[in-house]
C-alpha cells in the first residue's frame, strides 16, 4: 500500500511525457526545442566559431530539424547541455529531455517540501506544478526554464544554511538566462551578502572560459551584436505582447510610439522598480530566515519584471515566490485580512489554464504582469513585512535560527 501512491505518481509522469513526446514529429515546427538541438549540432561538428550566425543557424535546422525557427539566442555555454542528447534524432532527443525535466522538477518538489513551503508532500506538489501553466508550456516548448528555477530553489536552501558563497555559485549557474539571474544576484548581494557576489563571479569566469572554449573570444563581440539585431531578422520572433513584464507593457500600452523613447521609459521604469525592491528591504535589521526568503521572493518578482526579454515558460520561476509567500502566510498570523486575501487571490489567479490560453490565443499575455505586479507591491509593503513573527510571553522572538552575516 506505501507503493502504491508513487506507482500512480509514477504512472501519472510516464503520462505526461508520452503525451508531450508522442506526435512531436507534427509539431516540431512550433517549438523552440530545435533550435537548441541545431546549435548543439553546430558545437558538435565544430562550428561553435559560427553559432551566432543566423545564416549557419537556418543551415544546420534545415539539415536536422527539416524547418526554420526561432535562432538560439542562448550564451554559448549551455549548448553543451544538450550536446549528449543531440547524437540521438530530434524526436528522440526531445522525449530525453522532458524526462530529464521530469526529473528536474520532482526534486524541485521534494526541495519544496524540505524547505521551502512544508505543508504539502512533495507527491502532492508535483502534480500542482505541473498544474501551473508556464511549467506545462516549457514541456510543449522543450524550454530550459525548469533548470533556472531549480537553481533558484537551491540557492535559497544555501541562504538558509548561511552559505552565501554556494548560493552565490548556484545563481551563476542560471547565466544561460543573465537578464533575469543578474538583477536577482545584485539585490540579494546589497543587502549586505557579499560572498554571493564572490562565488556568482568564480562561476561567471568559469563559464566565460568555457565560452571561448566553444565559440572563441570572438564571441565577446558577436554574440552582443547578434542579439541586438535579433529584431531585424525575419525568423526572429521577438514577440514584446507576450512578454509579462514591464517592457511587453510599456510597448503594447501605446504610450510612447517612437522606439527610442520607448526603450528609455522602460529603462526608466526598470530602475525604479529595482530601487523600490532594493529600498524595500535594506532597511530590515531581521536576520530570521523567513524574513530572508521573503526578500528572495520579492527579488525573483522584481527580476521577472524588469528583465528585458520574458517567454512565457519563464514564469515558471513564480512557482518559488510562491512557496515562500505562501508558508510566509500560514507561519504568520498578524497580517491585513485584505492584504493576506489579495495575495492569494492574485497567485491562484496564475494557476488558472485558461487565462494562459486565451491570453496567449488573443496575444495579450503581457496582461499577466497584472498579478505579479500585485505581488511584488504587497511583499514589499511595510505592512506585510513589519509585523512581528511570533510572540512568546510579550517578546518577540524568531522561529527560525539567526542567518549567518
Amino acid at each position: 500500500m506505501r507503493l502504491a501512491p508513487n506507482l500512480l505518481l509514477l504512472l501519472a509522469l510516464a503520462g505526461v511525457v508520452y503525451y508531450f513526446a508522442h506526435g512531436f514529429s507534427d509539431r516540431a515546427k512550433g517549438t523552440d526545442f530545435p533550435d537548441r538541438y541545431a546549435a548543439a549540432r553546430m558545437v558538435l561538428e565544430g562550428y561553435g566559431h559560427q553559432l551566432y550566425d543566423p545564416h549557419a543557424q537556418e543551415q544546420f535546422q534545415i539539415r536536422y530539424a527539416g524547418r526554420t525557427g526561432e535562432y538560439y539566442i542562448h550564451p554559448p555555454f549551455e549548448t553543451l547541455l544538450f550536446l549528449p542528447i543531440c547524437l540521438w534524432s530530434l524526436p528522440t532527443a526531445y522525449l530525453i529531455w522532458c524526462l530529464l525535466n521530469v526529473g528536474v522538477l520532482a526534486y524541485i518538489a521534494i526541495l519544496f517540501q524540505r524547505h521551502i513551503f512544508k505543508r504539502l508532500d512533495w507527491r502532492v506538489l508535483l502534480p500542482l506544478f505541473f498544474l501551473f501553466p508556464p511549467v506545462l508550456i516549457g514541456f510543449l516548448q522543450g524550454q530550459d526554464s525548469l533548470l533556472l528555477l531549480l537553481f533558484m530553489t537551491l540557492s535559497v536552501v544555501e541562504l538558509r544554511r548561511g552559505r552565501d558563497f554556494t548560493a552565490g555559485c548556484l545563481l551563476g549557474c542560471g547565466l544561460f538566462k543573465f537578464h533575469i539571474v543578474l538583477t536577482l544576484v545584485v539585490l540579494v548581494a546589497s543587502l549586505g551578502r557579499k560572498a554571493i557576489l564572490r562565488g556568482f563571479a568564480v562561476v561567471f569566469v568559469t563559464l566565460l572560459l568555457i565560452s571561448a572554449g566553444i565559440s572563441g573570444w570572438a564571441f565577446l563581440f558577436a554574440y552582443p551584436r547578434f542579439l541586438m539585431s535579433l529584431s531585424s531578422l525575419p525568423r526572429a520572433d521577438i514577440n514584446p505582447s507576450a512578454m509579462a513584464n514591464l517592457r511587453g507593457l510599456v510597448s503594447v500600452s501605446g504610450v510612447v510610439p517612437d522606439t527610442a523613447a520607448r526603450l528609455v521609459l522602460i529603462w526608466i521604469a526598470s530602475v525604479l522598480l529595482f530601487w523600490h525592491a532594493w529600498r524595500s528591504f535594506k532597511s530590515d535589521t531581521s536576520r530570521s530566515i523567513d524574513a530572508a526568503n521573503l526578500a528572495f521572493g520579492n527579488f525573483v518578482l522584481a527580476a521577472i519584471l524588469v528583465s528585458y526579454h520574458l517567454s512565457p515558460s519563464d514564469l515558471c520561476i513564480a512557482l518559488l515566490p510562491i512557496g515562500l509567500f505562501t508558508q510566509y502566510l500560514a507561519d504568520h498570523t498578524g497580517i491585513p485580512h485584505w492584504i493576506r486575501l489579495s495575495l492569494l487571490i492574485t497567485q491562484g489567479v496564475l494557476f488558472l489554464p485558461p487565462l494562459h490560453v486565451l491570453s496567449l490565443a488573443g496575444h495579450t499575455y503581457v496582461y499577466l504582469i497584472i498579478p505579479i505586479l500585485i505581488m511584488f507591491l504587497l511583499t514589499s509593503a511595510q505592512s506585510f513585512r513589519g509585523i512581528p513573527r511570533h510572540v512568546h510571553g510579550g517578546a518577540v522572538v524568531s522561529r527560525f535560527p539567526p542567518m549567518a552575516p
